[in-house]
């Protein structure tokens, strides 16, 4: 099965703090509050996740996991674009790290300091690109490939601008090489990035893939990405490690929310908005 899950992370905010501001946000759009409920973290998952539950935004808000200065809230319902600026900013510009997963195929971030989106990456930065439709705006040739090079590079990740949050020992050069790199970014040359879908099917950059899809030497594309396939997961899972978002040992808050136990997750509040 297929898990899409969005965690933002409030740095330097206790679960209260964060609940009011929440609270503030959605009042702010005349969204009013449809459930608000504290208990086990099985028990208000539960009614986080009832399909007759009349709210089209709902929030599990954790307690920071022993002394860990981040407050884990996790997104179940609708996507709120711009929720971490929003936070931070309420918050007097505490950093808010947000870490999301979209089935198997892509995983990412956001950071988020002082109201500013700072960095963000995506695993596959061409996942969320249509190119199929011939797109006016896209052009052909080196044009398509300065646009979409354009688009790709923002999502690369640049972890020396976080480097604070990173702990001690940990440099940014290495946690992007061994976190960040796999897959997409590790297999793609920038000629590559040239690529576009055109009227004839996809176009190649040169000394890249051959019109019957298989690579220069002749070997098959296909296969050679499925060997080059990163479990986005566990991705995900590893960026938590890396900046401690839970603790120093363990981030569970990458797999299917049902799978994480009471004795892990501890008490926590859904917070819920029509």
């Amino acid at each position: 099965m297929s898990t899409s899950l969005t965690v933002l992370h409030v740095r330097g905010a206790a679960p209260e703090e964060v609940e009011r501001t929440l609270a503030e946000v959605f009042a702010g759009e005349e969204r009013a509050q449809a459930l608000r409920l504290e208990g086990t973290y099985s028990a208000v998952l539960r009614r986080a996740t009832d399909p007759d539950l009349a709210a089209g935004y709902r929030y599990l808000l954790l307690r920071p996991h022993g002394g860990s200065a981040w407050t884990p809230l996790l997104e179940l319902g609708n996507r709120t674009v711009g929720l971490d600026v929003e936070l931070s900013k309420a918050l007097g510009g505490v950093a808010v790290f947000t870490t999301f997963v979209y089935g198997e195929a892509v995983a990412g971030y956001r950071l988020v300091r002082e109201g500013t989106e700072v960095d963000r990456y995506l695993s596959d930065p061409t996942y969320f690109l249509d190119l199929h439709d011939g797109d006016e705006g896209m052009g052909s040739g080196v044009e398509a490939g300065t646009l979409l090079a354009a688009v790709v590079e923002p999502e690369r990740g640049h972890p020396e601008r976080f480097s604070d949050l990173l702990p001690a020992g940990t440099a940014p050069a290495e946690f992007w090489r061994v976190v960040l790199a796999p897959g997409w970014w590790e297999e793609t040359t920038p000629s590559d990035t040239l690529s576009f879908r055109g009227e004839e099917g996809m176009e190649t950059a040169a000394e890249g893939s051959n019109a019957d899809g298989s690579n220069a030497d002749g070997s098959n594309a296909e296969g050679s990405n499925a060997e080059a396939l990163v479990d986005e997961l566990d991705r995900m899972r590893c960026i938590g490690l890396a900046l401690e978002l839970w603790g120093p040992d363990d981030y569970p808050l990458a797999q299917e929310p049902q799978e994480i136990a009471d004795t892990v997750a501890g008490p926590a509040v859904v917070l819920a908005f029509e």
